[in-house]
């Protein structure tokens, strides 16, 4: 019988985070290095987007650091509606590419801070507590691309690409045949009809004027929806 994690005891003034990774082995070693720090609690883990908003609404961190590209809904839907709900939560989204289409996301959902992975543990601490302060903080080479106009936070040159054609819904369903599952298999992962999965297909395919699985895989690779 497996026992259930117990969240440790918090200090006045410690910063509660919730790690989310769908890799076990980065998951567990991100926050064991966390934890070491004296003002960062870790109250919890999730494999993924959906765990993520059970997680958050049991546990209430102040803080979510969670990594963009993971199977399920997406971690933009997911900020979204924990915000819905908790709207206090801060979220910091971890990425191993720096890509515009996540970049666009992460500033759509006013994501508090994107960190690029080569970046290293001093620097996520560092954001985790400027985050944790109510400053946000996007990785020195995003900033040099972004205009700051109040709380206001946009990209200097926003992408024009086909995909921004895109709604949420018709991008994530791209994401997840580009994995390799078949419609039925994505419906499921949805929670849609396979009828509205169909429907959806049809309307990206269209858009994106890509009429080919293995092409549709290439495209969502190239733009960063998926990892190579």
């Amino acid at each position: 019988m497996s026992s259930i994690p117990q969240v440790p005891a918090t200090n006045a003034g410690s910063i509660k985070v919730l790690v989310v990774d769908d890799h076990g082995l980065v998951r567990d070693s991100v926050s064991s290095l966390l934890a070491r720090e004296p003002d960062i609690v870790i109250v919890g883990v999730a494999e993924d987007a959906d765990a993520a908003i059970s997680k958050v609404l049991e546990l209430k961190p102040d803080l979510v650091l969670m990594d963009i590209d993971m199977p399920g809904i997406s971690c933009f839907d997911a900020i979204q509606i924990v915000r819905s709900r908790v709207p206090q939560t801060k979220f910091i989204l971890v990425t191993a590419y720096e890509h515009d289409e996540h970049l666009e996301q992460a500033l759509k959902v006013r994501a508090n801070g994107f960190i690029v992975k080569s970046q290293g543990m001093s620097s996520l601490i560092g954001a985790i507590r400027e985050v944790a302060a109510g400053r946000i903080h996007y990785s020195p080479e995003i900033m040099s691309r972004l205009i700051v106009e109040g709380d206001q936070i946009r990209l200097e040159n926003p992408p024009k690409s086909r995909l921004s054609t895109l709604s949420p819904r018709e991008r994530e369903l791209l994401r997840v045949l580009a994995r390799g599952q078949s419609l039925k298999e994505a419906a499921s992962i949805l929670g849609i009809s396979y009828k509205t999965a169909d429907k959806q297909k049809a309307s990206l395919m269209a858009k994106l004027d890509i009429h080919d699985r293995v092409e549709l895989a290439r495209y969502a690779i190239r733009e960063g929806l998926v990892e190579p």
